[in-house]
Order: structure tokens, then sequence, then C-alpha cells
């Protein structure tokens, strides 16, 4: 018996999420990490113009083990790069005393209470000579349907309609239960008003 070996390969779209997986990890890790630039900027920060970059800088590439040293810069060139900040800062980073703020106690309202004005109006009673009953029946408002009160009475008439009978009585009594549940839910949640 010949035993046949099959390799299992991965297919391609499964191999393209699992790099795009990794390069989303990798991207947000350098994120986190600060190896990615911010894109949230700070404008608070004045950054210097380029004419204060030393000229040696800019002129040859400087390899990394090799430090350079500079002479020690004149009071003219410290006096001209002070003047070239202050030139170049936006206004905001120019720091301006901020006026002193004084507490001061809020003034004190005098309430005024003033009597109560009562204005008398006369009422004119005219004399009444039909007799009047001693219990007055409460008048009904029209009310609209209460769908909670219709619902509720249509699913307790439903089921009580389908325990009677059998066949198509059975579903004959269904409905009618359903109608007639309706109908009763919602007088009964009508009066509970």
């Amino acid at each position: 018996m010949e035993q046949v070996n099959t390799l299992s390969r991965i297919h391609p779209l499964m191999a393209a999420a699992a790099l795009s997986v990794i390069a989303v990890s990798v991207a947000g890790t350098a994120a986190i990490t600060g190896l990615l630039p911010s894109s949230k900027a700070d404008s608070s920060v004045a950054t210097a113009p380029q004419a204060l970059v030393a000229p040696q800088a800019l002129a040859a590439p400087v390899a990394p083990a090799v430090l350079v040293a500079q002479p020690a810069p004149t009071a003219q060139q410290l006096a001209d790069a002070q003047m070239l900040v202050a030139k170049y800062s936006p206004p905001a980073a120019q720091a301006q005393p901020e006026p002193e703020r004084v507490y001061q106690k809020p003034a004190v309202k005098k309430v005024v209470h003033r009597a109560p004005q009562h204005t008398r109006v006369a009422q004119r009673q005219e004399p009444s000579y039909r007799a009047q009953p001693a219990y007055r029946e409460p008048v009904q408002q029209a009310s609209g349907p209460n769908y909670v009160g219709i619902g509720t009475g249509a699913v307790i008439g439903g089921l009580l309609g389908n325990q009677i009978g059998g066949g198509k009585g059975k579903k004959i009594a269904t409905v009618a239960g359903v109608i007639g549940g309706g109908f009763l839910g919602n007088e009964i949640a009508n009066r509970n008003k």
C-alpha cells in the first residue's frame, strides 16, 4: 500500500490577512513607543529658524562616531541669535505678565417684602329656582384606545378561547376570544384611569 504525502498550504487570502495584521501591529507598537512621529503637533514650542543653525553643520555631514568641536559663540553672535528668536517666535510664545486678579466680595442685595394686594370682584349671585340634585353622576370623557389593555385582553382571550372545542370550532373560539378579550381589555383599562 502506497501512502500519499500531501502538503498543506495556506490559502493566499489567509496569508494576506495575517500579513496585514502583523503590519498593523508593528505600526501600532511603533506609534506607542514613539518611533513614528506624532500627529498631534505642539504649537507652543517655537522652532529655531534655519539662520540659527551652525553653517558648519549644514556644509559637511559628520560621522556619528566623530565629534566636532565648535568655537564658543561671541557676544555679537548671541545677540543676533536672540534678536532672530524674538523676531520669528510667535506672539503666544512671548511671555506677557498676566494681570493680577483681586477678589471682590459680591454686593449684598436688599430684599424688600411687599404685602400682597387683594382685589375683590363683586360676585352677583342669582337665585336658583331649580332644585339641585344631591348626587351628580360623573361625566365620562371620550377616551381613545388603550393599546396595552387591548393587547393583554386579546392574549388572555385567545388563550381561553383555544381551550374550547376542537378542529375548526377551536380556531373559531380562539379568534372570538382574541376579539372579545381585546374589547374587554380596552374597557377595563379605560375604567381604571
